[in-house]
């Protein structure tokens, strides 16, 4: 049996704000390990450290809030011992941007690595959009340097959109370091990226969405269904992604009902528990 981590972003349904706290439950719930995400990373790198090894848990991995904040938080996931340094999402609006991103990709993948890191690039939908004659997500993988440059490969979100990720995995061999665990129970197909710098921001600095594009964004995150009952078979998935090179698989859930989120975050490592 592997070990199973947990995004701790799978926090975040706006109850339970405390990053201590959620250590603990992550080691209470039973997860190996985490990835780290947000509110943890601004937790001094020795208090952090203490924390995780008092919870006994492996930090496999971080998400950078932005591209552009993977260098100097590469002091951090050194201090904490990290093999991986991760870009969760980066908003590419045209063709050019995309060939520009995975430039950016190989310049911030050969830092990490100079660090004894690997870099990795996370998807959500929007990465199986058509890009020329190819979708987004090969230009990235065939413009930047397997070297410098691995991938975290959100299953949910590429079932989504419509992909199988099996065969994302195959056709990409050895590129996929990560797999993201998240049930996706129906394809909605690729969204179309959101432009966060130009949506209007709170006082505390928060985006202010337009009503239509929050619902949007609700029925795509309520498509993460409960353990079990969603389009990714598991264990075939696991079995073809080991032989591919994947090294580590990390829970990550957008949705439970309301009030249920630790529930729902037990279920998935117990099923889990039963697949990979």
């Amino acid at each position: 049996m592997g070990k199973i981590y947990l995004q701790m972003y799978s926090f975040m349904d706006g109850t339970m704000n405390d990053s201590r706290e959620n250590l603990r439950l992550a080691a209470e719930m039973g997860y190996d390990g985490v990835e780290l995400f947000g509110p943890l990373l601004a937790i001094p790198a020795e208090e952090l450290k203490s924390l995780l090894d008092e919870y006994h848990l492996e930090p496999i991995s971080m998400h950078a809030p932005t591209s552009d904040m993977v260098e100097q938080l590469i002091p951090l996931a050194n201090a904490l011992d990290m093999k991986f340094i991760g870009i969760g999402m980066e908003t590419m609006l045209n063709d050019d941007a995309v060939h520009t991103f995975a430039g950016k990709l190989n310049r911030l993948g050969k830092a990490c690595a100079e660090n004894g890191l690997t870099l990795t690039y996370h998807n959500h939908t929007q990465e199986f959009l058509p890009c020329e004659d190819k979708k987004v997500i090969d230009i990235l993988m065939e413009e930047t340097d397997p070297e410098y440059v691995s991938f975290e490969l959100d299953a949910g979100w590429c079932a989504t959109a419509g992909f199988d990720p099996l065969a994302l995995v195959e056709q990409y061999s050895g590129r996929i370091k990560l797999i993201h665990v998240k049930e996706s129970d129906r394809v909605i197909g690729p969204q179309q990226p959101i432009d966060f710098g130009s949506v209007p921001k709170d006082e505390k600095g928060m985006p202010v969405l337009p009503e239509e594009l929050k619902r949007q964004m609700e029925e795509m995150d309520k498509t993460n269904c409960a353990a079990g009952k969603g389009l990714v078979d598991w264990k075939t998935l696991k079995e073809t992604a080991d032989r591919h090179g994947c090294q580590a698989y990390i829970v990550e859930r957008e949705y439970a009902p309301e009030g249920k989120r630790l529930e729902y975050l037990q279920a998935d490592l117990d099923y889990y528990r039963t697949q990979i």
